[in-house]
């Protein structure tokens, strides 16, 4: 393995909304604690002190945004949740069917989903986005939307992308209310953003110069997070500069 190969992508965290830092640092921790017996004591220690400040900058901002309308959020989130969860139990029941037509449709659907299988995991404005971006190729793929009519998902799919844009709107009706308060800024969050950036920097160090599979495959897996991060982030931007 090159050194040169583990840099990872530029990410400039300290510009990142705190939903977006709270889902990328959360990730993180938990695809590290699976392997942390092969990231090395310097590594293992900084991801001792990144879960310790992600879960207390995470708690401080969701006392911050307790709401009427939080209930309702909690629940359209689990409706969603429930939903996606038929959609993959559906899925995965196919992939095993000997039914040939079955078996491909499903493995063509898995296969779309398998990047955001977990997508529930992340914090909620990821979901949401992640959710849209989903509905959204699926709906100009007619090989995906024949795939999901021969195994019986498509009904499913309307009602999680019609129940994920109420979820949106509420969500972001919370935002409103919640933002309409003085503003009150999480003094946790900067020491989350150092923990988080010296982590990354002692898996770049450690996958360079004491690298196993473990720490190779983590790394990816930490770059693909800071990818889909970015791309996030550039892509509300550009909304935002659309609308303006």
């Amino acid at each position: 393995m090159k050194k040169e190969n583990h840099v990872f992508k530029s990410l400039h965290v300290a510009h990142l909304s705190h939903d977006s830092a709270m889902s990328l640092f959360r990730s993180t921790y938990e695809i590290a604690i699976p392997v942390r017996s092969h990231i090395g004591a310097t590594a293992d220690a900084i991801l001792t002190e990144l879960v310790a400040d992600t879960d207390a900058c995470f708690a401080q901002l969701f006392r911050q945004r307790k709401s009427v309308l939080t209930d309702d959020v909690k629940a359209l989130r689990k409706n969603c949740n429930d939903l996606f969860a038929e959609i993959k139990r559906t899925i995965s029941y196919c992939v095993k069917s000997s039914n040939e037509n079955l078996n491909m449709a499903g493995k063509d659907l898995k296969l779309f989903l398998r990047p955001n299988w977990n997508m529930q995991k992340n914090v909620l404005p990821t979901q949401i986005e992640i959710t849209i971006n989903l509905m959204d190729k699926y709906r100009v793929d007619p090989e995906l939307v024949a795939a999901g009519e021969v195994i019986g998902v498509n009904k499913l799919m309307t009602e999680l992308e019609t129940t994920n844009l109420k979820l949106e709107k509420i969500y972001l009706d919370r935002n409103t209310e919640v933002g309409s308060r003085p503003v009150s800024g999480t003094h946790l969050r900067p020491a989350a953003n150092d923990s988080y950036m010296q982590f990354c920097t002692a898996i770049e160090q450690a996958a360079r110069y004491t690298p196993n599979d473990e720490l190779h495959s983590l790394f990816n897996q930490m770059n693909e997070l800071r990818k889909t991060t970015h791309k996030l982030v550039a892509g509300k931007k550009k909304e935002v500069s659309n609308n303006k």
